[in-house]
């Protein structure tokens, strides 16, 4: 045994330098993948033509010769066609599922700006002639930052049907009276940690519901395994055609236990990773319990709990993120933190008990400066950097933050879709100096990794990749290509603690990756999003095949 230990060690070593690992007992490879053009995300060997697959892993990269030497007789040889090769894309900020309890009503404007306040009240009022069911609508900027007494003008139109209207983005909450009647919610309501409810100058609710309060989807009808595996199913699918092999999911549709269950029924064949959302409880400690409850059972394969997920601020859309200068305006307005200052060292303080991640919504730069300065206080940076937390959005990174960024180890997770931040009144753009940081983030050696945060056609990676690279607002922040490739791929992995064992093309490293239907690093960027893969792999199994033509030996 220890000879053939020594002699694996021997043969990993050597991959390191001719990127090459020997078949067990000299057998061919299973599956080789010939004349194509291989972005590896690998610094030792950027490019490549063909790579060998066994037991679920690469075991060769190389020259097309190098490589069909190496085939037997029962190795499949697919020929790629030139076309080019990734590493399986990672999905690294996914909500699945998420989506209103009733047909959402529509409602007249774009889907950003969306309509005004007394234009939602009239089609609620028109809706609730004849509907004593939910009714429910999407709404944009405009209504969410009216701010009239909601609940009580919703009331007028809409006295027996219960209204619960929601930002497209997630951030903003409205009901009616007599929703919260039949969601049993009072007037004397305990603001949930992470959250609250919004009232009047009297006390009295307003119809507003904030931050880690807005679970009323939930409350509504509560999701179960059985409904919601189907809809996780097609949501892989998709996936797969777009060449994701892993995703990084933001469980706050549905508690922990939950998706765990709705990810066993639905059978998906990529990697998940989930990040258990912890709102809304009335103590840190609960939210780190639910995931070591998890931890306790058996998972599902590919299955795996990273973490914590906490929003600390709200977004800008609905003025709600913690800035350090005033909302255009509102010279008296600066946003709001959802956590108390004693409540975010103790999120912080658990962080650092336990061997799981701690992923953070941050938006504002007022509230990004808050949280380095409270793990500057509770920690050295050496000790966070080993922690290794995550910042989703990371849109209030500043260049005078950017240092502590970095010597903190904080990964940021970018999304595109949020880029750059338009604004609802048709005032003038962000200035540069308010605009999110992304090409300075890598320069300044601060890991990035990119996600959706969306769902349906917005998930699509090309689409997120087009907007990153493109960002016209602040054109010098624009990514390359291999940029976002590599956020989408090396980066990813990196964001999850997995870079040891897949996001790169090399020898030993999982076999997941993706022969795409064109060059994402030279198409014009204007049709990146209808990039697809043409045969995705993951652990070297076929999840998605539409590559006809194979290499014959």
């Amino acid at each position: 045994m220890s000879f053939l230990l020594c002699s694996l060690r021997l043969l990993r070593r050597a991959a390191g330098i001719g990127g090459f690992i020997a078949t067990a007992a000299g057998a061919a490879p299973q599956l080789v993948l010939v004349n194509a053009d291989i972005f590896t995300a690998d610094p030792a060997q950027p490019r490549a033509q063909a790579l060998a697959i066994e037991a679920g892993r690469i075991v060769a990269i190389g020259r097309n010769e190098k490589i069909r030497a190496l085939v037997g007789p029962q190795t499949r040889v697919a020929d790629a066609g030139g076309r080019l090769v990734t590493p399986g894309l990672i999905e690294s900020h996914a909500h699945v599922g998420w989506d209103l309890p009733t047909p959402a009503l529509a409602l007249p404007g774009d889907q950003f700006r969306g309509p005004g306040a007394d234009q939602v009240l009239a089609a609620v009022e028109r809706a609730a002639r004849t509907q004593r069911d939910w009714i429910s609508a999407w709404i944009g900027v405009i209504a969410a930052r009216d701010k009239r007494n909601w609940r009580e003008a919703l009331d007028k139109v809409a006295p027996s049907t219960p209204v619960l209207l929601r930002g497209f983005w997630g951030h903003t909450t409205i009901v009616n009276s007599e929703a919260l009647r039949r969601l049993s919610i009072s007037e004397d309501v305990v603001d949930p940690l992470g959250g609250w409810w919004g009232r009047d100058a009297a006390g009295k609710l307003n119809g507003r519901v904030y931050e880690a309060a807005e679970d009323l989807e939930q409350r509504i009808a509560e999701p179960s395994a059985q409904r919601m595996a189907p809809i996780f199913a097609a949501s892989a699918r998709r996936y797969a055609h777009w060449g994701v092999t892993s995703i990084h999911l933001m469980s706050s549709m549905m508690p922990l236990s939950t998706t765990i269950d709705t990810l066993r029924r639905a059978s998906t064949p990529q990697r998940w990773t989930v990040y258990s959302w912890a709102g809304p409880v009335a103590r840190v400690s609960e939210g780190w319990s639910q995931i070591d409850a998890a931890q306790r059972t058996r998972l599902p394969d590919r299955i795996r709990v990273g973490g914590i997920n906490l929003a600390l601020d709200g977004t800008s859309l609905e003025q709600m993120a913690r800035r350090r200068d005033a909302y255009i305006g509102r010279p008296d307005w600066f946003g709001r933190s959802n956590y108390s200052d004693a409540a975010l060292r103790e999120i912080l303080r658990a962080a650092l008990r336990s061997p799981h991640q701690l992923s953070l919504h941050v938006v504002g730069d007022g509230e990004t400066e808050r949280l380095l300065a409270a793990m500057r206080e509770l920690a050295p940076a050496s000790v966070w950097r080993d922690k290794r937390v995550r910042m989703e959005r990371g849109d209030g990174i500043r260049a005078d933050l950017l240092e502590s960024v970095s010597e903190f180890g904080v990964v940021v997770v970018i999304n595109p879709t949020h880029l750059p931040p338009p604004t609802a009144d048709g005032g003038p753009p962000a200035p540069p100096s308010r605009l999110a940081l992304m090409r300075s983030l890598e320069d300044g050696g601060v890991p990035i990794a990119m996600g959706s945060d969306a769902a349906g056609d917005q998930a699509n990676p090309f689409f997120n990749m087009m907007i990153a690279c493109s960002y016209g607002a602040s054109p010098g922040e624009a990514l390359t290509r291999e940029h976002a490739l590599r956020a989408y791929t090396s980066g990813a992995a990196y964001a999850e603690r997995g870079e040891k064992g897949k996001g790169r093309l090399a020898p030993g490293m999982a076999a997941d990756l993706a022969v795409l239907s064109q060059n994402v690093l030279t198409v014009p960027l204007a049709i990146l999003p209808s990039t697809v893969s043409v045969l995705t792999l993951v652990d070297g199994k076929v999840i998605h095949d539409e590559l006809r033509q194979q290499a014959k030996r």
